[in-house]
């Protein structure tokens, strides 16, 4: 167990959190520390009229010494882990407090007070959604809490439907209430309390009626309508589970939190295009969050983690391969036709060549041309590489002539963050045309040439937050540069020439000079992440990490809690 956090360790686990993080089974996880979590239930608190603030139940009113009134703290939950990592501890925490109940039965009871000091009542909830129907809970309660609205990660909501209060025990349970009340008054007081529960049920922190729960705890996108295939997949399927803050290996399975378990995590397993949610959960790895070691050192509370599968593969990538199809050169015609004409002893040999740069929608129904996605090629030295080759060739049978566009692009996508704090996704691509001609003449032959016509491009995707609070990946280009080359040992050195300029045009004119208007075309909406009661939480960096994940860190808006 250890309970400290120097700059060697702090590294450490920041390099970690790239290297060995692991997203299991799943498609998307949202990971929020304890500490977050209870800063934002002190943000809660802190509405005038919320009832977090206040206890005021009086159930019978004809009964006017029965009640139960207090004066509260911030709530503040604590997450389990190891056995019970289903489970959330939240605590009220009561600052003084008075029950009034009656003493004996019938027309000789006699109303009482006790006064409650400084105490907290332990509530256990559980947040394993795939238990709701065996454990009794309602219909329209479950589909309440499995439903995921478009564009939106749906967060921690305590259902005290299922909560279970624990009991004072005299130290039994460490998670166990903690107050001082008679025997006399034990029994009122457990039921004023069940009442109390009544009311958290049926009301939201700010006292507004609600369906089942008090403390919803939901990151959405703002401004969700201008989304038409945002990155951000909903989520169809939804579970919890809790993780522990590692250090060292032994912390993976202690029993003592580390750190005062504030950094302790809790994570919402995420399922996107109805896949099926995965019956294991996760086993610690690396941590998702990271606290500081002092007070220049960053922190992050919370993570957004897409897989590779979610978006690099199916996001990112797919998106990217407009570039392999524009970038991807098209035979049309190669041919030499012979003409007889009058007087001449040998007919006259005309070439026709000819192609276009770039897939059209018949081009993409040829079998040759279908799959212009990007392939793995090569992982390690920090970095995930991809490629597109593709070579299109068309000859007469007797290759006395022949145009071949030959198309190579690479894509690398770095693991971690680069020394500006950026993730930095670098793309390159060359397309070269080589016409080729043998020419006959009356006397025999005349000879062979060839000309090649090269397109070289570089572009770079950024990805980086923005002051607004969303994920941005903006763009950078170097202007593609067009280069050509003939084989001037041919007695006609300007034979080719016309073929030459076509394809030099073709490639001064097509989209590979516009891959930065392109691409900001496909990436000019942001995302932003906003917690309830105007809490925001918003993407400060994002990376990937080794195994192809994309990490978005979490920060709030606003000052630390």
């Amino acid at each position: 167990m250890t309970q400290t956090l120097d700059k060697a360790t702090y590294d450490r686990l920041t390099t970690e959190r790239i290297t060995n993080t692991n997203i299991g089974a799943f498609d998307q996880l949202t990971i929020v520390s304890q500490r977050a979590i209870n800063g934002q239930l002190a943000h809660m608190w802190k509405n005038p009229k919320s009832i977090l603030r206040k206890i005021e139940v009086r159930p019978r009113p004809k009964l006017t010494e029965y009640y139960f009134v207090a004066d509260l703290d911030p709530p503040t939950v604590k997450l389990l882990t190891g056995p019970n990592k289903q489970q959330v501890i939240f605590y009220i925490n009561i600052k003084s407090g008075t029950v009034g109940y009656y003493e004996g039965v019938g027309p000789e009871a006699e109303p009482k007070t006790e006064k409650l000091g400084t105490s907290r009542l332990a509530l256990r909830v559980n947040m394993a959604l795939d238990q709701l129907k065996e454990n009794g809970v309602p219909e329209h309660i479950q589909k309440a809490l499995k439903k995921v609205d478009d564009y939106s990660v749906k967060q921690l909501l305590f259902d005290f439907t299922t909560a279970d209060l624990i009991p004072k025990l005299n130290g039994v349970d460490k998670n166990e209430s903690e107050f001082n009340i008679s025997k006399e008054a034990e029994t009122s007081f457990y039921a004023l309390l069940g009442d109390y529960l009544d009311i958290l049920r049926k009301k939201d922190p700010s006292g507004n009626p609600g369906e089942h729960s008090i403390l919803h705890y939901v990151a959405t996108a703002k401004n969700a309508q201008v989304y038409t295939a945002a990155p951000t997949c909903a989520p169809t399927d939804l579970n919890f589970q809790n993780l522990p803050f590692v250090i060292v290996d032994s912390d993976r399975t202690g029993t003592t939190d580390v750190l005062e378990g504030k950094n302790n995590m809790l994570v919402y397993l995420q399922m996107t295009n109805d896949n099926k949610m995965p019956n294991a959960l996760l086993e610690p790895s690396a941590n998702w969050v990271m606290p500081p070691f002092d007070q220049t050192s960053e922190s992050y509370d919370g993570t957004v983690c897409l897989s590779k599968a979610t978006f690099l593969d199916g996001f990112l990538l797919p998106k990217l391969a407009l570039l392999n199809s524009e970038s991807t050169w098209v035979v049309s015609e190669a041919r030499g036709t012979a003409e007889f004409i009058a007087l001449l002893p040998v007919p006259l040999i005309t070439y026709e060549m000819r192609g276009h740069l770039g897939l059209t929608k018949e081009d993409e129904q040829n079998f040759r041309f279908k799959d212009y996605q990007w392939k793995p090629s090569s992982s390690g030295d920090g970095t995930i590489r991809y490629e597109y080759k593709h070579t299109n060739r068309m000859e007469q049978p007797d290759q006395r002539v022949y145009q071949q566009g030959k198309t190579t692009n690479s894509l690398t996508v770095p693991e971690g963050l680069d020394s500006s704090g950026k993730s930095v996704i670098k793309i390159s691509g060359t397309t070269e045309v080589e016409s080729f001609l043998h020419l006959l003449g009356a006397v025999g032959e005349i000879g062979k040439t060839t000309c090649w016509v090269t397109c070289a491009w570089e572009a770079s995707l950024i990805l980086d937050g923005v002051d607004d609070g969303g994920l941005k990946i903006t763009v950078d280009e170097l202007k593609p540069k067009t280069t050509t080359k003939n084989d001037t040992s041919f007695l006609y050195p300007d034979i080719l020439k016309d073929i030459e300029e076509q394809c030099k045009r073709l490639f001064e004119n097509s989209n590979l000079n516009h891959i930065k208007a392109s691409l900001e075309g496909l990436f000019a909406d942001s995302w932003s992440f906003v917690f309830s009661q105007g809490r925001d939480f918003y993407i400060d960096k994002a990376c990937f990490n080794r195994e192809g994940d994309l990490i978005c860190q979490l920060k709030y808006k606003s000052a630390g809690v």
